[in-house]
């Protein structure tokens, strides 16, 4: 008797262990994944090609290569500019979760989710709720460079 009563334990203990594994590692809440902050420090010539649509008021520029999945860098007026990390803010640790322009509808749309968010940052249409992640931008208009921090 005593045996199938450890064993009915041990049954009932595993079951238990294998259900918190599966509630904490599968069934993760949104909560608590944030774009990470990485540092950015960058200054980039609007003369080179590759920025050439931000001599543009309303040009829009992604830079893959800064920030946590790449910047948005949008021309607002002749002297602003705006600048956000391409990361959807839901579930931005995903690596699908990546925004890009949407010409039918001038948004930023995450390939995955499918939240969309204006080219102000500010989410349109969700599942996210958050800003995309904005950083500080700098505009030399002597030497037509655009300098990025955060």
């Amino acid at each position: 008797m005593a045996v199938k009563q450890e064993r009915d334990f041990m049954r009932t203990l595993l079951k238990t262990a294998l259900l918190a594994f599966v509630l904490v590692t599968g069934c993760r809440s949104n909560t608590g994944d944030f774009v990470p902050n990485v540092l950015v420090d960058a200054t980039i010539s609007l003369n080179l090609p590759a920025y050439q649509q931000l001599n543009l008021i309303g040009g829009l520029v992604f830079v893959r290569d800064l920030g946590y999945r790449g910047l948005v860098v949008h021309r607002l007026t002749l002297d602003e500019f705006r600048a956000y990390d391409m990361a959807c803010t839901y579930q931005p640790s995903v690596p699908c979760h990546v925004v890009a322009l949407d010409t039918a509808s001038n948004l930023l749309q995450c390939g995955c989710c499918e939240s969309r968010f204006s080219l102000d940052g500010f989410p349109a249409r969700g599942p996210a709720s958050l800003n995309l992640r904005s950083y500080r931008t700098l505009f030399s208009p002597s030497t037509n460079t655009l300098r990025i921090t955060n």
